[in-house]
């Protein structure tokens, strides 16, 4: 689809444009303004990413449609700061680990992940977790279910507000 809707507004715009805006509705105005050509799009998308600010291209996927029906936050004491490295650089490799965060607090890391079922998180817990040195304890909390997951993150020019 070649975008050439320069100066559109939200009450003009075709429906299936704004249907397919991922705005906060707030700012869909603003988004619309924003439209141009693809060649201009395409110029400006490959600078955010030179830049840093787009750092990959990624599909949201339904979890539970591709079997990763199980999403478990799991809290892992690390004996001594110095072992605290590795096991995140080994374990950042690990496809059932969505999200790895060193934290302040009792525990020295925290982990997002999802898994098929409870033997593979069985599997997670005490053959990739709890098997790396250092690993002292680690604390698994269940998700029951989940009303908000998003990677959005609000940007705003300097000086503005989002």
């Amino acid at each position: 689809m070649h975008l050439t809707l320069v100066g559109l507004s939200h009450k003009t715009a075709p429906v299936e444009i704004r249907e397919k805006l991922t705005f906060p509705a707030n700012r869909q105005e603003e988004a619309l303004s924003l439209l141009t050509s693809t060649p201009a799009v395409n110029e400006r998308l490959k600078k955010l990413e030179a830049s840093g600010v787009i750092k990959r291209w990624a599909a949201i996927v339904d979890p539970e449609a591709v079997g990763a029906a199980i999403t478990a936050f799991i809290e892992v004491f690390i004996e001594h700061p110095k072992l605290e490295s590795a096991f995140i650089d080994r374990v950042s490799r690990l496809d059932e680990v969505l999200e790895l965060h060193h934290v302040t607090g009792e525990f020295s890391v925290l982990i997002k992940a999802r898994v098929h079922d409870m033997q593979a998180l069985k599997e997670l817990l005490l053959h990739q977790l709890n098997a790396q040195e250092g690993v002292r304890q680690t604390r698994t909390v269940m998700v029951l279910s989940t009303h908000k997951e998003e990677s959005f993150v609000a940007t705003a020019a300097k000086g503005e507000s989002s």
